[in-house]
């Protein structure tokens, strides 16, 4: 209140509590914990995918931009703490795509899973925890 009021500047009151920087951290913290609660960092994630494509080198590219655009209004370290969620959101994206694929991969060159010689009678039946436990000894 006493900045507010005029009383005393910010940079003594705070002096009393923490040095500046501490400060500084401590509303990065906050700020980088609301953004991932609701959810902003994953947004900010699939924008930046659909703009700059899932090229590792773009992507790079992407997150180096996003942070020099929030660094201009932020401090460095503010921008960098913003920007790690999003960096941690893209990557286990892209970790869940790459295990899907090979897992469906998998699937197709050991021919436990060929959907062009499947007919419509035996899609129902695959679906039946016999037919993966079968496929879990054929993989074995």
């Amino acid at each position: 209140m006493f900045p507010l009021f005029g009383i005393m500047e910010s940079k003594q009151v705070a002096s009393a509590y923490f040095k500046d920087f501490h400060l500084l951290l401590i509303g990065v913290i906050c700020l980088a914990t609301s953004i991932e609660k609701w959810n902003l960092h994953k947004r900010m994630a699939l924008r930046m995918v659909m703009l700059v494509g899932v090229n590792p080198a773009w992507l790079v590219l992407g997150f180096m931009v996003s942070c020099a655009f929030l660094s201009m209004w932020l401090s460095n370290t503010s921008a960098a703490a913003m920007v790690m969620p999003i960096v941690e959101a893209v990557a286990q994206q892209i970790i869940k795509a790459e295990t899907e694929a090979d897992a469906l991969e998998m699937s197709c060159c050991n021919g436990s899973i060929n959907p062009t010689l499947e007919l419509d009678e035996n899609i129902g039946e695959c679906e039946r925890s016999d037919c993966k436990e079968k496929e879990k000894q054929v993989n074995g």
